[in-house]
């Protein structure tokens, strides 16, 4: 068997190791590996990447534990406790907050993290997170801090903006406990409101069913939507992915950008519920959503990559066009910085300092190519959002950009200048780019 049939990338030993075990680590006798590797490389990059956990077991299976240098396998095995510790107190928390969401009637379902190291691994160290992100109705967002605090888990981070701020223009409000172990992220969408996406989380909401997490009450997504939701947050994170989709080096852009694990996620779904996913259905929300390309471009990379077994149809029926060609140079200005790094070369500078930005504003500054496409959406947009896509609709919905625009721009000078007041009372640091928001 070939590793990767679909890639022609020239990838290092390492990262071979490192694809192989994301797609063999159930079977690691069937991975096919080469015979030389840096090992300090090998665990780098899969720390990077979360993966401390299934590869620890993998290199165990394949009995070359022995082989590492001393230092690193103390690094990947305290990178595998850590995550088993991190997940034992996820774990407490998580059990009380459902128990008391139910007991409130709070319809709640657990994206990502312990939900998919659960479900999907059978092991909660495996991919515990950085944080528990809850999706919830919108009318239940109050109630659900209300637990929080209740668990005292509040407004502990003082680098967080006024929560009127978040409720506006973002897609959570986040909690910590007072040592800032412990996180929540309290979800009514998977996107900001100025993106494309016209998603029906009550309808999300609405298709879960009643289970049990850790013992306790949970609602569980429908699998269309858990795949929705994984690829959705994947390249919510790695938007670059649509644009470099055919880029020869994809396989070490992934590594480089530490999303390898994202994409074993949905690997993961598909082979264990491929006789139970109703297909026609995704891809019918897929549309509906406006996340076609999204869920396309994820697909694609499972399927070939990853050997999950994805119908050709559906690979079919979700095609990836790419952006336009601003965008898509962009991207591949970002994909390039990240691989100079990966690979030890000396990156732009300027892409350094964009990069660095983009993680302090919540109006990511790489994001900022979407205003265009929202403001000129295209007819398929209108269509979703509004049932019609006449040129008046269009003409509205520009206005209507502009003005939420408008309004983002002045709150975030407004609440920016009260979070840096209020740092300032408090004697903490004022600078943007304090850690705001945890690790997805």
């Amino acid at each position: 068997m070939k590793l990767l049939d679909s890639f022609s990338a020239d990838l290092q030993p390492h990262e071979i190791w490192l694809w192989q075990c994301a797609c063999h680590w159930r079977q690691p006798e069937a991975a096919v590996l080469p015979g030389a590797v840096e090992w300090s490389a090998l665990v780098r990059v899969g720390l990077w990447n979360r993966m401390q956990t299934l590869l620890l077991d993998f290199l165990q299976a394949q009995q070359v534990l022995d082989q590492l240098p001393p230092e690193d396998l103390t690094s990947l095995q305290e990178g595998a406790a850590k995550f088993e510790e991190d997940a034992a107190v996820m774990e407490e928390s998580l059990q009380i907050y459902l128990q008391k969401a139910q007991e409130r009637g709070i319809d709640t379902a657990v994206l990502k993290g312990l939900s998919v190291s659960a479900n999907i691994y059978g092991n909660t160290a495996v991919r515990p997170g950085g944080d528990i992100d809850v999706l919830v109705r919108a009318r239940d967002v109050d109630g659900s801090i209300e637990i929080l605090d209740e668990m005292e888990i509040g407004q502990n981070w003082p680098n967080l903006m006024d929560d009127r701020y978040y409720e506006r223009h973002h897609l959570h409000q986040q909690r910590c406990t007072p040592d800032l172990r412990l996180w929540y992220e309290v979800h009514w969408a998977l996107d900001h409101p100025l993106t494309r996406l016209t998603i029906d989380y009550e309808a999300v909401m609405d298709r879960t069913t009643p289970g049990t997490l850790l013992g306790a009450p949970v609602d569980d997504l429908a699998l269309p939507d858990l795949l929705l939701c994984l690829a959705i947050h994947l390249v919510k994170h790695a938007i670059y992915l649509p644009s470099v989709l055919d880029h020869p080096d994809l396989a070490r852009i992934i590594l480089a950008d530490g999303m390898l694990m994202y994409f074993v996620d949905v690997a993961e779904v598909v082979k264990q519920h491929e006789d139970e996913i109703d297909w026609q259905q995704t891809v019918a929300l897929a549309k509906a959503w406006g996340a076609a390309e999204m869920l396309g471009a994820v697909l694609q990379v499972c399927h070939g990559y990853l050997h999950a077994p994805v119908p050709g149809w559906v690979l079919g029926a979700l095609p990836v066009a790419g952006p336009n060609r601003v965008k898509q140079w962009v991207m591949h200005k970002v994909v390039a910085y990240e691989t100079a790094v990966h690979l030890g070369q000396p990156p732009s500078k300027l892409w350094k300092f964009l990069l660095i930005t983009n993680g302090a504003f919540i109006l990511r500054p790489i994001r900022l190519l979407d205003l265009l496409e929202y403001c000129f959406p295209g007819r398929d947009y209108l269509r979703r959002k509004y049932g019609s896509d006449s040129i008046w609709r269009g003409v509205g919905h520009f206005v209507k950009a502009l003005g939420q625009y408008g309004r983002i721009a002045i709150d975030t000078v407004y609440f920016t200048w009260e979070r840096y007041w209020r740092l300032r009372r408090q004697k903490y640091s004022t600078s943007l780019f304090n850690r705001i928001e945890v690790d997805a």
